[in-house]
């Protein structure tokens, strides 16, 4: 999950371990005129300035010194202790004790040319303070004539740099025609663990040269590192774009972590040995900054991507508590870099937090194979696959191993540490993927979840309202039979009454007022029938016109016969349905009685999925060209059926056929 300190651990050497950027191992030489009093080792070269072109080595030339004292007092530098013959040995790696002493080079110059010869001089990579001075056993050209220096006297040499921007880092030495000198260089180091003594001459006309020449690897590691930096900062939109429109907070974290990261590495390319006040403060303390910045980031990232605090509590709480850890030793390393003294405090702070972040690493790792989660399982290849690239990456800075033979960015360690990282990206898009996948699945479900939920609230709502109708209804039906149906009963028993007293003297109107009672019961029994919810049923339905039809021709001259199923599966229909589709049959049989002049009316009924009624008279048939222009009969049949969606058919067969189908 994270960036181990196996790959952090000695960051600015990641850049470090790329092939030296110097030139030959030593200038150009001539013998020796001034062996004695030079300093030089017997049998080793002297550099000529006359031979000198771009970064020239002269670490074998060059004699070493550490100094514990905050100030080499002018009279001390030809006493110290120059035993360590060359700087090879701190080419590439200064310890954090060495970093808090001061430095001190002596290497002896000469000029074999009849004219004056300048250069520019590095001592390596990266100081705060670089001092030169002169042992002189005569005068020379630039030595201040009004006061020339006592035979074997030190003194210092003019401080001019480069017109160049990069310039803190290199110091111009000039010989008169065939002189020689001795020189003292006086170091202080930049509190950082990147520094380096390597030092080297370029000649002063080709020193833009020179500076760029130290600028560049020997390999194309700086390209690769771009185009990492690249993917970084397209990773970096992508989390910011994310973040806007879905508002997750873990994708601005995401945005965060790939800026630290991307921008550490990008400064790490550009500015590698650059001596500019700006890179002694990254690769002094601000490099650190950006690192603990970004796994911070990239912690809370993780919590809120893998939502822990509701997944995977013990692991959120672990998570925690180590990004605050990382923050305490980030302020910690602010504290000891600005009054701590001793470079290794802070240096030590430092360690410990990449110590930490390696702790946070593996035990996320074990942690997340344990809980057979696939999107965990991502998360966790990608980090698998950056531990192991970053452990060879260690194994290259600490043994400069070699992968392949000659130089080759397979060799080097920023190489491998970035593979690393682009492979737990593409992890990460793996995972994100996949996270995406299931959240839409997720919502899909959920929304059919609630289009469900909505859909019963619904039916529980029609449901109710068609209970609440039943019930009215049923009222309804109720007070009519009561209240109604009690008082129509009555008009009908006093009108026959009436009648029998009245016997042959019987009023018309009394026996209208009796007709009219009797067919307004009857229509009354058939509201009250469409009205009641129990009815609701396609054999209630039929056992009701069966009734009504053998009621109604019984004491007529026609014979009916009525045909059904023997067993009618149950199946609803609602009041509206039943109430049309008697209307129209009776309206049918009232015609078949009144019109038909026959002496059969047979009525079929059949039932499967749909209802279908058919009266069959043996008559004579119906003329529709002669039927009364405004006769409603028909037309109510006709608007009846069409109104609770069902079928009507009239037409001459062996008499008059009327059929109704209704869909249940």
């Amino acid at each position: 999950m994270f960036i181990t300190f196996l790959a952090f651990l000695t960051v600015g050497k990641l850049h470090a371990q790329s092939p030296p950027s110097a030139g030959p191992d030593t200038a150009h030489s001539s013998p020796d005129p001034g062996k004695a009093n030079s300093g030089q080792a017997a049998g080793l070269p002297i550099p000529d300035l006359a031979q000198v072109g771009v970064a020239d080595n002269i670490s074998t030339t060059t004699r070493l010194c550490f100094s514990h004292l905050r100030t080499v007092p002018l009279d001390q530098l030809s006493t110290l202790d120059y035993s360590i013959k060359g700087t090879k040995k701190y080419e590439h790696f200064i310890t954090p004790n060495q970093v808090n002493y001061k430095a001190v080079l002596l290497f002896t110059l000469t000029n074999s040319s009849t004219q004056p010869q300048s250069v520019y001089f590095c001592p390596g990579f990266y100081y705060d303070s670089i001092q030169l001075f002169r042992r002189t056993d005569h005068l020379t050209q630039w030595d201040h004539p009004e006061q020339p220096a006592a035979p074997g006297a030190i003194t210092p040499v003019p401080n001019i740099l480069p017109n160049d921007p990069d310039s803190e880092g290199y110091r111009k030495i000039t010989l008169d025609a065939r002189d020689t000198g001795t020189f003292y260089a006086v170091l202080t180091f930049v509190r950082s663990p990147t520094n380096s003594i390597n030092p080297s001459l370029t000649k002063d006309a080709f020193i833009a040269h020179g500076v760029d020449y130290h600028h560049k690897n020997k390999t194309n590691i700086d390209i690769i590192t771009n185009l990492f930096a690249g993917i970084m900062l397209m990773m970096i939109f992508y989390g910011i774009s994310e973040f806007l429109q879905t508002a997750k907070p873990e994708f601005l974290y995401y945005a965060g972590y790939c800026f630290c990261i991307s921008t550490l590495l990008f400064l790490k390319s550009i500015l590698h040995n650059t001596t500019t006040p700006f890179n002694f403060f990254f690769e002094g303390y601000f490099d650190n900054i950006i690192f603990c910045l970004g796994h911070i980031s990239y912690i809370v990232f993780h919590r809120k991507f893998l939502e822990t605090h509701k997944n995977y509590r013990s692991l959120d709480r672990y998570l925690f508590w180590g990004a605050c850890t990382i923050g305490v030793l980030t302020v910690l390393y602010t504290i000891a870099y600005y009054f701590a003294p001793d470079f290794r405090v802070s240096n030590n702070i430092e360690a410990l937090t990449k110590y930490v972040l390696m702790a946070i690493s593996l035990i996320f790792i074990i942690k997340g194979l344990g809980y057979h989660n696939q999107l965990m399982n991502y998360i966790v290849m990608g980090n698998i696959s950056l531990v192991g690239l970053s452990i060879l990456s260690q194994i290259i800075i600490a043994t400069d191993f070699h992968v392949v033979k000659g130089v080759s960015v397979l060799n080097l360690a920023l190489f491998h540490y970035e593979v690393g990282i682009t492979i737990e990206l593409l992890f990460f898009l793996f995972a994100l993927t996949y996270k995406n996948k299931m959240e839409i699945i997720k919502s899909i479900q959920k929304e059919e979840k609630l289009k469900l939920e909505t859909e019963r609230k619904e039916l529980e709502k029609q449901v109710a309202v068609l209970a609440a109708k039943q019930d009215e209804r049923n009222r309804i039906s109720a007070d009519m039979h009561d209240e109604l149906g009690s008082g129509v009963t009555a008009i009908r028993l006093m009108s026959e009454i009436v009648k029998s007293r009245m016997k042959d003297q019987t009023l018309p109107e009394i026996e209208k007022i009796s007709n009219s009672a009797n067919e307004l019961l009857n229509k009354m029994n058939t509201i009250i029938w469409t009205m009641t919810s129990s009815n609701d049923s396609v054999e209630n339905l039929i056992a009701y016109i069966r009734s009504y039809a053998v009621e109604f021709f019984e004491n007529t001259s026609i014979d009916c016969y009525f045909s059904m199923p023997s067993s009618i599966p149950h199946r609803e229909i609602n009041g509206e349905k039943r109430r049309n589709m008697f209307l129209s049959v009776k309206e049918a049989l009232n015609n078949v009685l009144k019109h038909s002049q026959s002496s059969v009316v047979k009525i079929n009924v059949t039932v499967t999925d749909k209802l279908t009624i058919e009266i069959q008279d043996d008559g004579v048939g119906i003329n529709m060209e002669k039927l009364r222009k405004f006769g409603n009969g028909l037309h109510n049949m006709k608007k009846r059926m069409a109104s609770i969606d069902g079928e009507f058919e009239i037409q001459n067969h062996q008499g008059t056929r009327t059929t109704f189908g209704l869909m249940l």
